[in-house]
Order: structure tokens, then sequence, then C-alpha cells
């Protein structure tokens, strides 16, 4: 990285600029909660596996809601598929299946991005639809601006983004989550009044290169001086790569090797150092 040429950081929020993961568990029991009884057992074992890393949905894949398969996939082209029950299907199978490049949404191909995604998928799995799963979202993120859910603040990142923005480079926070329970959750970590802009509901990964368009535009800055910071690959990293940002991705999974970035962390705590030193 030329860290010389930033002039502006974008920011990721949930898995970025807090590591926390105990709200998953109470996300996950909001999801079972709207699912029929029947399934809520196997719902939740499904989710046991998936923490111990032992199903095959799981962080670096693709969940086909349509077909209801687990995809391996880079930059949309598929190379393996497996049913719910970790069964692989057939290399000419899986070529039938998708002779074109897929492409990742919020409507029917999921990017298993991050800890979010793994019980939202496992939940449609089991039937849920959109609407169901929207209201144990925002179940949870009412519970995470709550007085009981306590958030640890990463030690020094305050600090890091106040160096960074006293010497002159842009902080922009840019979340597919919603303003209200994004703004309680920036006051808890402290970091409220840290940036120059708040992008809301950003749609990342289909929304990420247009946000970055306003910010290129409001800011009158080129791409090669934007630094984008994020947990998510193919929310964060790829799209701003593509544009020709600078990327720092934080894989506290292991999944990135050989993914397209320009640092590669396992924790926020190992950015911080780039973040003091941008547009020195």
């Amino acid at each position: 990285m030329d860290l010389s040429r930033v002039n502006l950081i974008v920011y990721d929020l949930d898995g970025t600029l807090y590591e926390d993961t105990h709200h998953f568990d109470y996300y996950a029991n909001e999801l079972k909660k709207r699912l029929h009884q029947d399934v809520q057992g196997k719902f939740q074992s499904d989710y046991e596996a998936a923490l111990q890393d032992e199903h095959p949905l799981r962080i670096g894949r693709t969940y086909d809601s349509n077909r209801d398969l687990i995809l391996v996939q880079l930059k949309g082209e598929v190379t393996q598929a497996f049913h719910w029950d970790g069964t692989e299907l057939p290399a000419d199978e899986v070529r039938k299946l998708y002779p074109e490049r897929v492409t990742v949404n919020l409507e029917d191909m999921f990017s298993i991005g991050d800890m979010w995604w793994v019980p939202g998928c496992m939940a449609r799995h089991y039937g849920l639809q959109d609407a169901g799963t929207s209201e144990a979202f925002l179940a949870t993120r009412e519970f995470m601006m709550g007085p009981d859910f306590q958030m640890n603040r990463i030690p020094g990142l305050i600090e890091s983004i106040a160096t960074s923005r006293s010497g002159g480079v842009k902080q922009v926070l840019v979340t597919n989550s919603p303003e209200v329970d994004s703004t309680k959750i920036l006051e808890k970590l402290g970091l409220l009044d840290s940036f120059d802009l708040k992008v809301f509901t950003a749609r990342k990964p289909s929304g990420t290169k247009a946000v970055f368009a306003r910010i290129h535009e409001q800011f009158d800055l080129p791409y090669e001086n934007f630094l984008s910071v994020g947990d998510n690959w193919v929310n964060e990293i790829l799209p701003a790569h593509e544009l020709g940002c600078q990327t720092i991705y934080i894989d506290p999974h292991g999944i990135g090797q050989g993914l397209e970035c320009d640092a590669r962390v396992t924790s926020m705590q190992e950015a911080l150092a780039s973040i003091r030193e941008a547009g020195k």
C-alpha cells in the first residue's frame, strides 16, 4: 500500500468498527421463534454446527435460495455446489446449473460474507420469508441499542480515527444497517462524531460502487486516494479494488488467502497503524 496517497477512508460498521459476536446468538433465536415449530430443532442444530464450522453453509460461500444449494464461487464463477446435507454435486451438473457467472444480491443469491448471513440463510432454508428475517434482524438491532447489550470498544480505534482525521483525511462510514440503530451503536462505541459522512442502508454489495461514486463526487477525490476498510470481501473489498481504491481486508476467519486486497489482517487492531499513517 501507498498510504501517503490516502485522502479518504471508508469504513464498514458491523464486524469492522466493533468485533463483538454475542448478538448473533440473539439473532438466531429471533429467527428460530419465527420458524414453524417442527423445524426449530433442526435450525438450532444447524446453527450450532455452523458455529463449529461443521456445516456446509459457512463464511466465504454463497447460498442459492432458489435451488437451495450452497456454492463455492469466486467473482461469479461457480466451482462447487453442495446440497444442504453436505453432499457435493458432480462437476458436470454444476456446469449445467451454472453455465454463466452468478451475481450475488440481497434477493436470492446470498454471499455469506460475515456471520449475519449464516443464521439468516439457514432460516430461509427452513421456510422463513423475507418479512420474517427482517423482523428478526430489526428485533436484534433493537436489542443492540438497549442497555443490556454491552459492546467492547476496540482499544485505540477512536484515537486512530481522530489522528487520521486531524491530518486531513476524510472519514466515511458506509453500512448496510439502518440509521436509527447504527447511530445508537456508534454512540456506544464513542464514534458518533468521528465521520465526515455517514451512509446507511447502503445495500452492499450490489450498491457498493454507486455509494462510492457518490462519495467520489461529494469530496472530489479520485478513487486511487480512497482506502476501504471492511470485514466482508464481497461487500467492501472487491468492489473498491475494482474501482482502483486501496483496501484493507479484515479476515478473522482466515478465508481470504489469494483474494485481491492491498492488506489482509485478522482484526481491526492490526489496521490501526495504517489508519494513523494514512495521508502522511
